[in-house]
Parts: structure tokens; C-alpha cells; sequence
């Protein structure tokens, strides 16, 4: 039944209503089934298609196609628009709305959505005179208005004065080449100004011409790109996505200065031989933000044994303490000055990142940023601290024994771990711990935002002091599925008073010892396991 309710308000679906009075008839029927609140007119490249859409507050709840003179047009929306008498005009440049399209409501919602930028309102007087024009097969000659002083200035205040063209930002007050100062910026058009230029849409060249929206400022190479090399390539839909990038773009970055600079490091070690790219700029900006911190000058990346590790992976577990040592050091080192605050961007083998953190220590501020695989970038999924995200199991029956073993389910919880952490378990007669994401949260971005990670530091130190103090623990076998920014948390719960920890990792289709946590002179000691 849903179906055939979808079917009869989709009416665009079908052949266009032809008079009044079917109209009439097909409106009587429609108002017993959906409710709308205004109306909109939807046409793509070249007016091929022309639709009349019902809208409730921002959805498409019905569409129509009509069939008859402007004039008759005029007076079925004017029925359709009841109170609200101002219909909104969009056209998606650059783009046919095909039958496939034409079939789906939620298809013709989501052209409606990306057409945004490219719209005007109108009265109903104008109505007419649109659809006279859809009849129209001559393009209106001449331009739409010059540009203003205040649009100029408007759309130099939102680029910065630099290019809007995604991936350029050139500063357009000087020269690239020679350095001479002056104006080199180009104000381009979204939807073309003249009717017969490139992204020229009808009326709509003319009501935005001057219209600040519909205007980026370009360096000359991007602005000869889009409307004389490759003008085909950048429909309005796609420049009015770029032109809001920037805005989100140049806001979260400029954002940055409102905090304290902090120091920032990238150490990305090789998995499976493969490393990662390091964060761009937005993305340290982005990931920054949620403790209120900005990068400090550059990025310092320290993967001084990047290339030996990828080329000789049998030796990596042989070199790995000396390489975890030597770059806890000179974090360590060069982030003195900065009261040992700084920003992790740490990648490679989980319990590598746990002998990171465990040689950087819990005594410090430097905190480890996560590389979320969901977006594939460097990022948090909270704006906000969520609070406690996982759940332990197994605390409440512990007895007192040598040997305990710690399953860290965060990622997910595989097979693999709990067979190896039940052997482990059997064979040393140690009972199990399991700290287990929520099920919300079990993911790679388990730990939703920095200050969780804090707090799950804060509860696995306690843990591991607890199996020492109360149970006589000698040492904790550690079994982890969790992201890069949780394993460096996990490393950094470890205190030198705590029981040595063995810490395992994932290898072929189980888990073997990789690492081993110890106190030695009160320092932490990192060595290999193998």
C-alpha cells in the first residue's frame, strides 16, 4: 500500500497532467494523503525538465509535472500554494534529471538539496513569466548586474583574500612569481551572469549576479579553468560546494588561533610494511580543537627507521624497543620547553604505540590523536567527552595469583584474542579481565574524544594497581583490539609500580608476545618479547 502511495505522489513519475481540470482532480486526491507547506519549481540544464515539487518544511513529499500554457500553470500553483504565496525557483546547471531520477522521490529530494545555492524566490507574478521563458527556446541576451562594492567586499572578506579553488588558497594580493604587490584575485561567477555564458540558467542569471552567494574570488589560472578550459567540468552544483568547503575549511583552521599552541609529532611505523600519510593541516587544526590547542609552527615528524622497517619486516620486533625508546626520548627531549605538553599523531602495531606510551609515561600532557578509519583521516568522531564508554567484566571474583590476563576489546573482539588470552589462561592458571567497548562505541573510534582517553587512562592505571596491591600480581598478560590513539592511552596507564606487563599482538591468525613492560631503576623498560 506504501507503495502505491509513493507511486500516485510522484506524479512527475508519470505522463505530464495535461488540463485544469485534471489537476484539480489529482490535488483533490493528494490533500487526503500528504500535507505540504510551500512549493517549489525544479528544472536541470536547458529547462529539459520542469517540476513542480510539494514541500513540508525542507521535504519532498510530492511532485508534478503540467503540461499547459504559463498562464494555466500560473493559476495550479497558485491553487498549490494556498497561504504561502512566494515560490522558491531552483535549477540544477549542468545536469539532465534523468527517468531513473524521475522514478524515485528520494532521488528528486536529493537533486532539490544539491541545487541549493542555484535558487531564488519568487512571487507569483513572476511565475508566468518563467514558464513564458521554459517555452522560450532563445537565451536572453546581455549581462545581469555589475558587481557592487558591497559584494566585493563581501566575497574578499570570506575568501581572505585567497583562492577559493579547492586545493589552491593562493594569496591574491601579490604576485606568486615577481612578489609585486596588488590585486590579482578574479570574481567569478557561480551561475553565470548572461544567460549565453557558461552556467548560464534562466532568470536566475540575472536575479544572482550580484548576489555575494553566488560569487568566488580566483586566482587567473582557476578562474581561466572553469569558465574558458574546463567549464564542463564545474557545474554551479560543484562550485557552490566548493565555495562552502573553503568557508568550513578557512573557519575551522582561523578557529586555531583562539587556543594555546602546543608542539605536535608524527611517528607512523609501518603495518604489514604499509604506513599512513601524515595529517594535513585541517586535520591537525580539526583534531586539535577538542582540547582547545593549535599546532605550534610545523609538524615534527620522527620516523627516523621508517624506511628499514618496511624493507626488512622480520627485524622489526628485534629493532622495535630500540626504536621506541629512541623516539620516547626525543619526544620527550623537545617537548621539555612546552611543560611536556604535545600531540601525538602515532600510527604502527598496536602494542608498539602501548611501549610509546608506556615510555612517555602518565606524569606528562602528551596526548595521542586518532586516526579514524571511518572517515579515513586524521579525526575525532565527539565534539564532546561522552564519559565512560566500555565495561569491565571479571573484576568482582578475582583471587589473589602471580599471573593475570587483561583482554582490551575496543576495535572489536575477535576470535583470535580470546582463544590466545584463553590459552595464556590456562596455562598460567590467571584469571581474566575483559574491558570491552559499549556496544554504541566498539569500533576504531571507540574512544569518541581525547578526554576519554584520559579517563580510560585513569581507570586502567587504577586496575593495574589494584592486581599488585590487593591479588600479589607478578605479571599482567595483555591481550589488546584497539585503534592507534587507544593503544598509546593504554601504554600511558602503565606506572612503573605496577607488575610487568607482556603485551601481545595480532599475528597471522593469533596473538603472540611482542613486548615486555618492566621497572628497572624506577624507569619504564621496554623490551622485546620475542
Amino acid at each position: 500500500m506504501a507503495n502505491k502511495v509513493d507511486q500516485f505522489c510522484n506524479q512527475a513519475a508519470n505522463s505530464p497532467i495535461d488540463s485544469v481540470e485534471n489537476f484539480e482532480q489529482y490535488v483533490k486526491n493528494l490533500e487526503k494523503i500528504v500535507e505540504w507547506s510551500h512549493v517549489g519549481i525544479f528544472s536541470d540544464e536547458g529547462n529539459r525538465n520542469n517540476i513542480l515539487l510539494l514541500l513540508n518544511s525542507t521535504e519532498v513529499v510530492a511532485t508534478l509535472r503540467l503540461s499547459m500554457t504559463p498562464k494555466d500553470v500560473l493559476s495550479c500553483i497558485c491553487k498549490l500554494a494556498k497561504v504561502d504565496k512566494t515560490i522558491e525557483y531552483r535549477c540544477i546547471q549542468g545536469q539532465n534529471i534523468t527517468r531513473d531520477e524521475l522514478a524515485n522521490i528520494d532521488s528528486i529530494d536529493g537533486l532539490w538539496l544539491k541545487a541549493s545555492s542555484q535558487s531564488k524566490a519568487l512571487s507569483t507574478d513572476r511565475v508566468e513569466h518563467l514558464f513564458t521563458r521554459f517555452e522560450d527556446e532563445r537565451k536572453k541576451k546581455g549581462r545581469g548586474k555589475a558587481f557592487s562594492v558591497k559584494t566585493q567586499n563581501t566575497v574578499w572578506k570570506e575568501s581572505y583574500g585567497r583562492c577559493m579553488f579547492r586545493g589552491c588558497g593562493e594569496i591574491l594580493d601579490q604576485d606568486e612569481v615577481s612578489g609585486v604587490t596588488g590585486n590579482f584575485a578574479y570574481l567569478a561567477h557561480n551561475v553565470a551572469s548572461s544567460e549565453l555564458g557558461e552556467r548560464g540558467i534562466v532568470l536566475l542569471s540575472e536575479e544572482l549576479s550580484d548576489d555575494p552567494e553566488n560569487v568566488l574570488l580566483l586566482c587567473d589560472k582557476h578562474h581561466r579553468l572553469i569558465d574558458k578550459v574546463a567549464a564542463s567540468d564545474y557545474t554551479a552544483p560543484i562550485l557552490s560546494e566548493m565555495k562552502k568547503e573553503f568557508g568550513v575549511v578557512a573557519n575551522e583552521l582561523l578557529d586555531g588561533l583562539k587556543y594555546h599552541p602546543i608542539p605536535v609529532y608524527a611517528v607512523l611505523w609501518p603495518v604489514n610494511s604499509q604506513t599512513v600519510s601524515p595529517p594535513t593541516h585541517l586535520q591537525i587544526a580539526n583534531s586539535l580543537s577538542k582540547i582547545k590547542r593549535r599546532m605550534h609552527q610545523q609538524i615534527n615528524i620522527l620516523n627516523d627507521n621508517e624506511d628499514i622497517l618496511i624493507s626488512n619486516p622480520d627485524i622489526l620486533w628485534n629493532m622495535m624497543p630500540t626504536v621506541i625508546n629512541t623516539t620516547a626520548e626525543k619526544l620527550l627531549q623537545q617537548t621539555r620547553e612546552h611543560g611536556f605538553h604535545a600531540a601525538l599523531f602515532g600510527f604502527g602495531p598496536s602494542s608498539a604505540l602501548i611501549g610509546l606510551g608506556a615510555k612517555l609515561g602518565n606524569k606528562n600532557s602528551i596526548m595521542p590523536m586518532l586516526r579514524f578509519r571511518q572517515g579515513g583521516d586524521w579525526s575525532w568522531p565527539s565534539g564532546i567527552p561522552v564519559g565512560t564508554f566500555f565495561e569491565i567484566e571479571g573484576l568482582e571474583t578475582l583471587e589473589n595469583n602471580t599471573d593475570f590476563v587483561v583482554n582490551i576489546a575496543l576495535t572489536a573482539e575477535p576470535e583470535s584474542l580470546v582463544n590466545a588470552s584463553k590459552a595464556i589462561s590456562l596455562e598460567k592458571g590467571a584469571q581474566v579481565i575483559t574491558i570491552r567497548a559499549k556496544e554504541e562505541y566498539m569500533g576504531n573510534g571507540a574512544i569518541p574524544h581525547p578526554e576519554d582517553g584520559r579517563l580510560f587512562t585513569a581507570e586502567l592505571q587504577s586496575i593495574f594497581h589494584k592486581l599488585q596491591s590487593s591479588y600479589d600480581a607478578k605479571t599482567i598478560h595483555l591481550f589488546p583490539c584497539a585503534s592507534n590513539a587507544a593503544s598509546v592511552f593504554i601504554g600511558q596507564a602503565y606506572d612503573t609500580h605496577h607488575p610487568e606487563v607482556i603485551v601481545y599482538d595480532f599475528d597471522d591468525k593469533s596473538m603472540v608476545p611482542r613486548l615486555r613492560l618492566s621497572s628497572d631503576n624506577h624507569q619504564c623498560k621496554v623490551s622485546s618479547q620475542l
